[in-house]
């Protein structure tokens, strides 16, 4: 990590001798404020809880907002330009960025981390409980780091315009809240002991801890697989697809091998991870298809010039990321529909209903697609399609409801229907209706902005 030049640069912007002084006197305060205001006999536990505290505070909250922060500051200090000019790889980017920009954060964690190992040393068989709690607080530090650089990439405009502070922690912050409550419930209950229930991971038992590395060496891997492929996209280094789907079939992987009886009355099993990597790819198109509106007319002409040269490796890279989500989300559906379940789905139809909502994104994701290509014709592609979309699937029901009963309403939203009455053929022929409208009026739009732009470059080089 020393020959990282990026690495170098960091700690040259980030390191100050009297930093290490002053991190430890501030500690030290902070550390000793609880143990004035309780119990002499309570002091020692007391110094524990603050020190662990203060090291999770340090490692996950002050890093991440460090860590988005360097990232902003080359923004605004339009120092990013001369590192696009280097010969850094993104990987060295990525590396010597997560680990220099948050310096000062780990400056506090580390004297946390003593004085967490210090009085639990105190304790019979405290020591190695010590031990792991300071190894995972850095694994879940570093990945929610990683997640935070990551979201500040994503927040980038086409210029590497920086974003808004709130940005900085965004993204770990959703992390963290969108984890399914049975599963973050039953690792916070094992945190930091071996009794008890243990948690089962794909018919593995993973007592605490287990579990506790295991999904932190997953979120930092997948957070670390986003930075490297968002630095790519940055630096112009050019990729194929592959990374995003693999990302996805990882996060379905960890996530459908939890018993959870909300999921699979008898275990997971093949079942559950096409199960959790359809919904993962379902929400991953529709994210990535809105942020990637503001790129859509360029990437797709991009795509058209590499095809009509016949570069396909081109193509593929250029091709925007909703494309290969939304096929992986159809394949592992497919799967499901087709799988024969190990258990039985609290749901009735779920695969069924998975299957209609994969049709209907590609429905939203054709007009968001057709907005995109319409941009520099009008004012806002986003706006645009967001009131078409409030239009085509909440006020148009609501009036065939209204007017003609709920067979109507049904017939203007399938997807709705189908979450109180089980899938029928209706829903289908009306869905397969409103997508085929929408492919048409997409291929009208790709006609004229990106076919009739190459005829007309064509033509102005002739």
């Amino acid at each position: 990590m020393t020959h990282n030049p990026e690495f170098q640069r960091q700690l040259w912007l980030n390191w100050r001798p009297a930093q290490l002084g002053w991190s430890l006197l501030l500690t030290a305060l902070l550390l000793a404020t609880p143990m004035v205001l309780v119990q002499p006999n309570d002091r020692l536990h007391a110094l524990l809880v603050a020190a662990l505290i203060g090291m999770w505070i340090a490692a996950a909250g002050l890093g991440s907002v460090l860590a988005g922060r360097g990232l902003n500051e080359e923004a605004h200090q339009h120092t990013w330009d001369w590192q696009r000019l280097s010969a850094l790889t993104p990987w060295q980017m990525a590396w010597g960025k997560l680990l220099g920009a948050p310096l000062a954060a780990w400056l506090y964690t580390l004297w946390c981390a003593l004085a967490v190992l210090a009085t639990s040393a105190s304790q019979p068989g405290g020591l190695a409980w010590g031990v792991h709690a300071v190894l995972q607080a850095a694994l879940w530090g570093l990945a929610l780091q990683a997640w935070s650089m990551q979201s500040v990439l994503m927040g980038w405009g086409p210029k590497e315009q920086p974003a808004r502070r709130i940005r900085f922690v965004l993204v770990p912050l959703l992390f963290v809240m969108v984890l399914p409550g049975p599963i973050l419930g039953r690792l916070t209950e094992q945190l930091g002991r071996e009794e008890g229930r243990p948690v089962l991971w794909w018919s593995v038992p993973l007592h605490g801890r287990g579990a506790i590395y295991l999904f932190g060496a997953i979120a930092l891997g997948l957070g670390l697989l986003a930075l490297w492929r968002l630095l790519c996209t940055r630096l112009d280094v050019r990729t194929l697809p592959w990374a995003w789907p693999l990302g996805l079939c990882v996060a379905g992987l960890a996530f459908g091998g939890m018993h959870l009886d909300a999921m699979q009355l008898q275990g997971p099993g093949p079942a559950s991870f096409f199960a959790w990597t359809t919904g993962l790819a379902l929400a991953g198109t529709a994210y990535v298809c809105l942020h990637g509106m503001d790129e859509g007319l360029r990437s797709w002409r991009q795509v058209q010039w590499c095809v009509q040269q016949g570069r396909w490796r081109g193509a593929l890279e250029a091709l925007p990321l909703w494309t290969v989500s939304w096929l992986l989300a159809v394949l592992a559906c497919a799967l499901w529909l087709l799988w024969p379940a190990g258990g039985q789905p609290m749901v009735p139809g779920a695969a069924q209903l998975a299957a209609l909502a994969t049709a209907q994104l590609l429905r939203d994701a054709a007009l968001a697609t057709g907005f995109s290509l319409l941009a520099g014709r009008i004012k806002s592609p986003l706006a645009a399609f967001a009131v078409t979309w409030l239009l085509v699937n909440i006020v148009l029901p609501l009036l065939a409801f209204g007017l003609a009963g709920a067979d109507a309403a049904v017939l203007a939203q399938p997807l709705a229907a189908g979450l109180t009455k089980p899938v029928t053929s209706g829903m289908w022929l009306s869905l397969a209706v409103q997508v085929g409208l929408a492919l048409a009026w997409l291929t009208h739009v790709f006609r004229q902005r990106v076919l009739g732009f190459a005829r007309e470059q064509h033509t102005a080089v002739r």
